[in-house]
């Protein structure tokens, strides 16, 4: 993977929810925020993109470190593959949503 960045934040920004359109319910593990590679053809952003995985939310599901590891696997998994440019769609149908 090139030119993208990998962060762990402790929850996500009130920018972040509300760009993304989240209520005070929902649970936002992970975000990936750039041009993925299906859209970007030849073009290469100048800045990286970022994979961002959210501690807080992923701890607060995980009752068990068996639990807390395959959310995070799962977490870093379903963001990569936004990074290749698969839809959340496409992720749900693959088991991966």
């Amino acid at each position: 993977m090139d030119n993208v960045s990998i962060i762990v934040a402790d929850r996500p920004s009130p920018e972040q929810i509300r760009e993304n359109n989240l209520g005070p319910h929902d649970t936002l593990y992970g975000l990936y925020e750039g041009v993925s590679l299906t859209e970007r053809g030849s073009y290469v952003p100048p800045l990286p993109d970022v994979i961002t995985i959210f501690q807080e939310p992923i701890e607060r599901s995980s009752r068990t470190d068996a639990e807390l590891e395959d959310q995070v696997r799962s977490t870093v998994v379903h963001e990569v593959a936004h990074y290749f440019g698969f839809s959340d769609t496409e992720l749900e149908k693959l088991g991966l949503g």
